[in-house]
């Protein structure tokens, strides 16, 4: 009985362990898998490391990009100080020249108008006297070397004038060249810029990724710890209860042993009745321990198994992504009035806010903000938004620009009326000019 009692016992023993091993080796194999997700997060965030030194390598290269388009702006400035100077030194030239023209003319009407001959000979011949022949002559003379001196100073000044005009001419292009450059540089700028913006949206997924990664990686690694210690807690159910079995299996085969040496004695010793009585005595307390209820029956049910229920961390993956685009308040669709509201707005090279506009962002917002229309951010882009046309025929809304097409480096929008709205340059606010002020090169229709 004892040998069926043990056999019994190392049969439970392997049901028990056939159940275990596959939980163990499922807990093995989440381990194997978190280690994996440690080493893939690992790797994550170097790329991660990598991606901001590129970003920091392209922010500097864009604060070298504003600070050199800020020197061309300073540039541009000046030379437009310079053109300013130069205008005004060429109308005072241009007075002077009128006064001197209108002086010689006079001197030929009077000769013509009083027949006023002003030849030496005629002076000598005309004279009383040598004294006043001589007075005659040296006071011709002096009108004479007085006009000559008029016209070379007429000359002279009319030279100047034409200097003065090629300068301003050249330093005209040179402004021009400058600002087509700086429209270049900020074309590059916002390029790199948006450049710059994709890669921080792409290390802001892969952030996002990782630790949506680490979440479920904490989730795993919980969930196979729990199962690890359920299992624990079965295998240390059933070691009792295989203990408990396998004292009972004792205890009914020492009970069961007992009667039957009993019996054999009575058999063999029929002289002594005394022993009769009392051989049953030691028999008769076995039957309530074989009845003992077994403790093993609600062991299925471990109070750990919710631990598996762990509410899964919330980690959202597309709200970093889903980032709301900036709204700007509508005006009805009404560009010109649009316009208008930002009338005093300061010039702010790259600016391309309420808190500051250059050119083609002050035209790009509008746009923006009175049709939800994206015209592009500079000025050569803008161009393309419609077909070429003379300044002349440009009426209201449409865009009007400075420069050759391809190579403009400012841009307004038409007002009608021979006058526009612009951002004009550092220093100014953006307001309503005239093509009289400052006359465009091409319009485009909007």
């Amino acid at each position: 009985m004892k040998k069926r009692g043990l056999s019994a016992l190392l049969v439970c023993s392997l049901l028990l362990t056939a159940v275990a091993t596959p939980v163990v080796a499922a807990a093995d194999e989440i381990d194997t898998k978190i280690e994996q997700q440690d080493k893939k997060i690992s790797s994550l965030k170097g790329q991660q490391a990598d991606a901001q030194e590129k970003i920091d390598a392209l922010q500097s290269d864009v604060d070298s990009i504003a600070t050199k388009a800020e020197k061309l702006v300073n540039e541009s400035a000046k030379l437009g100080e310079q053109q300013t100077k130069l205008q005004s030194e060429i109308e005072s030239l241009e007075k002077r020249i009128a006064k001197r023209e209108d002086k010689i003319q006079n001197q030929a009407r009077d000769v013509q108008v009083n027949g006023k001959n002003t030849s030496v000979l005629t002076a000598v011949l005309d004279a009383d006297s040598v004294s006043d022949a001589i007075g005659k002559v040296q006071a011709m003379t002096t009108i004479v070397n007085a006009n000559n001196e008029l016209v070379i100073q007429q000359k002279a000044d009319k030279k100047a004038v034409e200097d003065k005009n090629a300068e301003i001419k050249e330093k005209q292009k040179q402004v021009q060249e400058n600002q087509v450059e700086l429209e270049a540089q900020k074309g590059d700028l916002i390029a790199k810029q948006a450049d710059l913006n994709v890669m921080k949206a792409d290390l802001a997924l892969e952030q996002n990724d990782a630790e949506g990664e680490k979440a479920n990686l904490q989730q795993a690694k919980a969930e196979a710890e729990a199962e690890k210690a359920r299992v624990a807690e079965e295998a240390r159910l059933a070691e009792v209860a295989q203990q408990q079995a396998a004292a009972r299996q004792a205890e009914v085969a020492d009970a069961q042993e007992t009667p039957a040496s009993s019996t054999t004695t009575e058999e063999s010793t029929t002289t002594t009745p005394s022993t009769e009585v009392e051989t049953p005595s030691s028999t008769t307390p076995e039957t309530p321990v074989v009845e003992t209820p077994t403790p093993s029956t609600p062991t299925p049910s471990t109070p750990e198994t919710p631990a598996v229920e762990t509410p899964t961390p919330s980690t959202p993956e597309a709200p970093v992504v889903e980032t709301p685009a900036p709204s700007t308040p509508s005006t009805g669709g009404d560009l010109i009035a649009t316009a208008y509201k930002y009338i005093g707005t300061p010039y702010v090279w790259g600016g391309s806010t309420p808190s500051g506009f250059d050119c083609s962002g002050f035209t790009s917002y509008v746009y923006r903000e009175a049709y939800g229309r994206e015209i592009g951010r500079v000025t050569t882009a803008q161009e393309g938004n419609g077909p070429v046309i003379s300044v002349d025929a440009a009426k209201a809304g449409d865009l009007l620009f400075w420069g050759s097409p391809g190579g403009s480096y400012h841009v307004a929008i038409a007002l009608g009326g021979g006058q526009y709205i612009h951002a004009p340059q550092p220093g100014e606010s953006v307001k309503v000019s005239s093509y009289s002020y400052y006359r465009p090169s091409f319009a485009v229709s909007m």
